[in-house]
């Protein structure tokens, strides 16, 4: 069977390409009640058509990225000419580059590709059934972990918490929304979860002693685990406890397997893990139960649910204190073209610093993390076709949890075409979104963002975070029903 080699920063990047998100759906579109998707946010939401067929791996498709570390605080254009170069380039003031660093550095990723989906009415209410693609991802690293990357120096540095993830899975969903009476309406979905892979790095604390050149001292509390069908830690480095672990632990062996990122190998991947996961939704019309004309509550909770992974790596290191030569060359550059191997080496080094022993393989679950929505909708008695909306969404996800509130100004003109603006202040910053979606009959395209895409650098990625894009094309079938 062949293996192929591979490091972490590949099975991290495997599930960003490949790539739901970390909870975030096309807020904007929320209110629109001819938006094919309204029951990814509240599967209580009902269709005003019969039903719809999404075209095959493009019925929505989703990409963002969230956060206040920015892509053009890491890459810079390159002080010597064409090209793109990182914040370590040494052309690059150190003042500068760090002012834009945050206290807490934090990058949340997403892509979620519907691949299959149809909805019906039916049943008494309106069905829906989907397969798509999803992932996860997001980092969290201190100010410190950079400023040891950038101007390391003859210093002693404490470094914060460091955290990353990064989830990919299939998931299959069959969901149900029923009308119980004028007033109120409920749904629910059930997904079924089929893991591709995941990633999870936990580094509590870095302690690193860098006094002298010739002798380092790092001292550290880190876990990873990844799990993956055929994922191996592949050749792993024989490496002597320290004496004073030893004094500690007499009877314990002298030396034990490190993990080496970069020797890890596949063999016959594939589903890696399976589980399941709940969306439940309401909707009340305060209208129909006679309290007040065009007010509308609504509130759901997604994602309810984890996977359970069958081959998972552990590596850990709690806080033995280990001893490693530091470096004696100096780097340069010459043209803005790397010259001194000591410098493609530093990489590395740095990676040794989190020194982590094979713990062996297990199994385990991971939860997906939760959305709460909760929305009010007002329509003006004098002109229903324009509404307001207020959405309020909480991810709930550790330390990659995330809240905003979003205000809407929803318009439906005619029959076939509808559109929203909004805008948005919460943990992720301020932001202005909107979506247009033309549905005639036989025939469905959306286009929305919630984060407007600000400059993009000549490269062509965004400057700034917080930019998403979403788009999809359907084949509604029946009439508009007035709603």
């Amino acid at each position: 069977m062949k293996r192929r080699r591979l490091s972490l920063l590949f099975v991290i990047s495997l599930l960003a390409v490949t790539n739901k998100t970390l909870g975030q759906n096309l807020n904007s579109a929320y209110f629109l009640d001819g938006y094919t998707y309204g029951h990814q946010m509240n599967p209580a939401k009902d269709y005003d058509r019969k039903g719809y067929v999404s075209f095959p791996g493009l019925g929505h498709i989703k990409a963002g990225i969230y956060g206040n570390l920015n892509l053009n605080d890491i890459l810079y254009q390159n002080p010597f000419g064409d090209g793109v170069t990182t914040f370590l380039n040494p052309d690059l003031s150190t003042e500068e580059v760090m002012s834009k660093f945050n206290k807490n550095n934090k990058m949340l990723s997403e892509v979620h590709l519907e691949v299959l989906g149809f909805g019906f009415k039916a049943f008494n209410g309106f069905n829906t059934f989907n397969i798509g693609v999803r992932t996860n991802a997001g980092i969290i690293a201190p100010y410190e972990l950079f400023d040891v990357m950038k101007n390391l120096q003859q210093q002693n540095y404490e470094v914060g918490k460091f955290k990353g993830t990064a989830t990919g899975w299939v998931e299959v969903g069959m969901g149900h929304s029923h009308q119980l009476n004028d007033a109120w309406r409920v749904g629910g979905k059930f997904k079924l979860l089929l893991g591709a892979a995941s990633a999870r790095v936990n580094a509590r604390s870095l302690n690193l002693d860098l006094s002298s050149r010739e002798r380092w001292t790092a001292i550290v509390d880190a876990d990873v685990d990844i799990s993956m069908k055929g994922l191996t830690w592949g050749d792993k480095q024989l490496k002597r406890h320290s004496p004073e672990y030893m004094k500690e632990h007499p009877n314990s062996p002298a030396t034990y397997e490190q993990v080496d990122f970069e020797e890890m190998e596949l063999d016959n991947s594939g589903v890696g893990g399976a589980g399941f996961a709940i969306d439940f939704g309401t909707e009340w019309d305060l209208g129909k139960q006679g309290l007040l004309d065009g007010l509308k509550l609504s509130a759901s909770l997604l994602d309810l649910g984890f996977i359970r992974w069958k081959n998972t790596l552990r590596a850990s290191n709690t806080g033995e204190p280990f001893v490693f030569d530091g470096y004696d060359e100096e780097t340069y550059y010459a043209g803005g073209q790397m010259v001194d191997a000591e410098w493609e080496n530093l990489g590395e080094r740095l990676e040794d610093l989190y020194q982590l022993k094979d713990d062996g393989t297990t199994k385990k679950a991971h939860p997906l993390g939760a959305t709460l929505n909760i929305g009010v909708e007002y329509a003006l008695p004098s002109y229903d076709k324009l509404r307001f909306g207020l959405l309020s969404t909480t991810r709930i996800q550790g330390s990659f949890s995330w809240n905003e509130e979003r205000l809407s100004v929803n318009l439906s003109p005619a029959k076939a075409f509808e559109m929203a603006l909004s805008g948005a202040v919460g943990t992720l910053g301020a932001s202005v979104g909107g979506v247009i979606n033309i549905h005639p009959r036989g025939f469905n395209l959306f286009l929305g963002l919630d984060h407007m895409l600000g400059k993009l650098a000549k490269k062509g990625y965004p400057k700034k975070n917080n930019t998403d894009v979403t788009i999809g094309l359907n084949i509604p079938f029946g009439k508009v029903k007035d709603n």
